[in-house]
């Protein structure tokens, strides 16, 4: 399903707000970079999509798991791509260890593999976790 904002404003709208909620009702510092795009820019509908539930779910990781109390968040075009780079200064945990039933990190990676791209996840305890997804973009 794909937000309303994302319709009505477009994605960097949209992730502003987002982290702006996040912020506000958890109480977590969250910056938000865009780089090479700017607020009016429009992407496919399927990559916009893609680009903010990778994000949603990986900001509701941190909000449930990582006990961070900063996050930042970058959203760029390099060349042919967007990357998507969400990272925590939280408690951090084994990737390897991760449980099968973690529906969210394999729907982020599904998500983003369905529009040609990869999501790549960093992590080890007490470092904090990185989450970048890339994506082509014509």
């Amino acid at each position: 399903l794909r937000p309303t904002v994302l319709d009505d404003r477009g994605l960097i709208p949209a992730l502003r707000r987002l982290v702006g909620e996040i912020s506000t009702r958890h109480g977590i510092t969250v910056d938000l970079v865009v780089s090479h795009l700017a607020p009016g820019d429009r992407l496919t509908p399927d990559v916009e999509t893609t680009a903010y539930r990778v994000a949603q779910e990986a900001l509701t990781n941190v909000v449930r798991h990582a006990k961070a109390s900063t996050c930042s968040v970058l959203l760029a075009r390099v060349q042919n791509r967007l990357r998507l780079v969400v990272e925590d200064n939280g408690i951090g945990y084994e990737v390897g260890q991760t449980r099968e039933r973690s529906l969210g990190l394999r729907g982020m990676s599904e998500r983003a593999a369905l529009v040609g791209g990869i999501v790549r996840i960093t992590s080890s305890p007490g470092e904090g976790t990185v989450v970048v997804m890339e994506v082509p973009v014509g």
